[in-house]
């Protein structure tokens, strides 16, 4: 099946949001308060804020943009519809520039003051291979093992593919589980390390603490702290390179730290009702 993989701009490199973009974290644009959800006697934070760009994300009408929070106190593990909220409104509701609420970026107990702003740039579109009629298969235990078997050129479990548009899902080690039933169909999902290529930016411009390490463990880690008053409120929550590799990964939110975010949509509604889970 076709999919899709976004290519990622930290936001603290590239200056203030101007207009409405696809990103992960940082505040939403234009969203009213009235819209903006809480949990744990606060507001949540936004994980996503997504437009509507088929092929590659179809919300289902133009104009359509999918919202994402999670409240970083329970980590959006709890009652449905609690923790880990999603929703689509058409962007004729929105209105001009970046929103803050009150509290919206208060520390919450297991993250961040907000989750680290990533910029969508654009898309890399790819094939696995695997026809459409075998998605079911994904969703049953036993069967999504042998599918392991039958493509063995897919890196399952490799998170480079784990942030990932369309096509079939990529579970991590537990499998498929706690996924919203039909008419719920798989959308989207967000690895909990997003890569991006090239050499990390220095502390000083991320905002941000940077670590670079040795796969072979020969040389110690080293770890660079921004300086005094660099710190940025949307940093990534930590940048990490392996010495060889010719990309660099971050962390953004708290998945667990090995978690990946999976996106499930109900086209029988309108507009088309969303939900979203995590699981390690």
């Amino acid at each position: 099946m076709r999919y899709f993989t976004p290519r990622f701009q930290i936001a603290t490199l590239v200056g203030e949001q101007r207009n409405l973009i696809s990103k992960i974290g940082g505040v939403p644009w234009g969203l009213p308060e009235d819209f903006w959800p809480s949990c744990c006697d606060r507001p949540m934070k936004l994980l996503a804020q997504l437009c509507h760009e088929p092929p590659i994300l179809d919300l289902g009408a133009p104009g359509a943009v999918l919202h994402l929070f999670q409240c970083l106190d329970c980590l959006g593990i709890g009652p449905e519809e609690v923790g880990g909220t999603a929703f689509i409104i058409n962007q004729s509701h929105l209105e001009r520039g970046l929103v803050r609420v009150a509290g919206h970026d208060e520390e919450g107990e297991l993250g961040n003051r907000l989750i680290g702003e990533f910029w969508i740039t654009g898309w890399d579109e790819h094939d696995d291979g695997i026809p459409a009629e075998r998605m079911p298969e994904f969703f049953i235990e036993k069967d999504l093992w042998k599918l392991q078997d039958e493509y063995p050129h897919i890196e399952w479990f490799d998170p480079r593919e784990k942030t990932k548009f369309g096509g079939t899902p990529r579970w991590t080690g537990n499998g498929p589980m706690g996924f919203p039933r039909s008419p719920f169909e798989f959308l989207l999902q967000i690895d909990n390390l997003l890569f991006l290529s090239g050499p990390p930016p220095n502390a000083n411009e991320a905002g941000c603490s940077i670590t670079e390490y040795s796969d072979d463990q020969s040389t110690e880690s080293v770890h660079t702290k921004p300086e005094p008053g660099a710190e940025r409120i949307n940093a990534p929550w930590g940048i990490m390179r392996e010495r060889t590799a010719d990309d660099h990964f971050a962390e953004f939110t708290n998945l667990g730290s090995d978690g990946t975010l999976y996106v499930f949509i109900d086209r029988t509604q309108r507009p088309h009702r969303v939900k979203w889970i995590w699981n390690r």
